[in-house]
């Protein structure tokens, strides 16, 4: 039976920052769930925009600042009490944005409210989203985050945290839950709406083909990479918990796939190690013919100025030579007159005489 129009279905989307929240918040927009009013504008990192709730956003921020946070969300904390005022303040914010039958909200640090969320929207229904902890610390340090510059093993730990908050909240509310992988949804869109309709009893249309832009979407481990082994050998629990995950996941053939163990390989150092060696000289190569070509285009660039300043000098000389054309043609113009004045006087003369 289909829900009547005065009913209400709250869909909260959330995930590992990095794990593709936004790319479904963008699926379940154009499917047909309003997210938000205003949202996090476009970045070079989500070139199509976050489909991030600011009214949701800016609340987590304000109790992180509470509770002496990292505003980010980085964070190994397990219990985050949220403080009354605040309370309120989100079943405001909640008031504000129950505008739809079907609405909901996309934000990273939600993943670790999750149980907050749920007792205050009991009606609610959560999406959650994950992604293998290589692609997500990959992603991570390609967007260049100081924290993961100075101690990039701490990707992987946060990873763990928020999946493990994840697993931990589907495992006891299974039924208003779905958990699928990002590489699922994106490969199975139109089974993903249905079976979200299915399980949620709602009516989403399926999403518009632009909704997703598979050129945005960075997904490049090789089978010769050591990423994941790396991962294997030094957090083997996160591994654990991914192969959980995809346990427990949603799989519209039924099937957990659980191909990227092919990835793991039985040694770490004999090849990694050695190649990481090789391709540091690589790049060190690529960087001294990178800045003697530099070097190339600077001395080009200053033959170029040279030229333009000559060019300019030049322009300048030829306006004064103009100018001094144009005076000595009024001068010109001056002596004809006095010549032509002295003609009619000399005329003048030789008719009286």
């Amino acid at each position: 039976m289909q829900k009547s129009n005065t009913e209400q279905t709250v869909f909260i989307i959330a995930g590992m920052h990095r794990s593709g929240t936004s790319l479904a918040a963008s699926i379940l927009q154009s499917a047909g769930v309003h997210i938000g009013r205003r949202l996090m504008e476009a970045t070079e990192f989500n070139a199509k925009g976050h489909f991030e709730n600011l009214d949701f956003f800016e609340f987590h921020l304000d109790v992180f600042r509470s509770l002496g946070v990292n505003i980010d969300g980085w964070t190994l904390q397990e219990n985050l009490q949220i403080d009354e005022p605040l309370i309120d303040r989100a079943k405001q914010l909640i008031e504000q944005n129950s505008l739809s039958s079907i609405w909901g909200w996309k934000e990273p640090r939600t993943t670790l409210f999750l149980d907050f969320w749920a007792k205050l929207l009991p009606e609610a229904r959560f999406l959650l989203i994950y992604r293998s902890p290589w692609e997500v610390a990959d992603s991570l340090y390609r967007r260049g985050d100081k924290m993961f510059q100075s101690q990039p093993e701490l990707a992987i730990k946060y990873w763990q945290h928020y999946n493990q908050k994840i697993l931990d909240f589907y495992n006891q509310e299974q039924h208003r839950c779905l958990l699928t992988n990002l590489k699922t949804i994106v490969q199975y869109q139109t089974a993903y709406i249905d079976t979200i309709n299915h399980k949620f009893n709602v009516n989403l249309s399926h999403p518009a083909p632009t909704a997703y832009d598979p050129s945005l979407l960075r997904t490049e481990i090789s089978s010769n990479s050591q990423r994941p082994t790396l991962i294997d050998h030094y957090f083997p629990e996160a591994i654990e918990l991914y192969q959980e995950l995809e346990g427990r996941g949603w799989h519209p053939e039924q099937t957990p796939d659980f191909s990227w163990q092919e990835l793991l390989k039985p040694s770490l150092y004999k090849t990694w190690a050695f190649q990481e060696w090789v391709n540091l000289r690589q790049l060190e190569i690529e960087n001294k013919s990178l800045k003697s070509q530099l070097q190339e285009e600077k001395v080009e660039l200053e033959e170029a100025k040279a030229i333009q300043a000559e060019a300019e000098q030049t322009k300048t000389q030829l306006k004064t030579a103009e100018s001094l054309l144009e005076q000595s043609q009024s001068q010109l113009q001056e002596t004809e007159s006095v010549l032509q004045q002295f003609q009619t006087q000399l005329s003048k003369t030789e008719s009286v005489l």
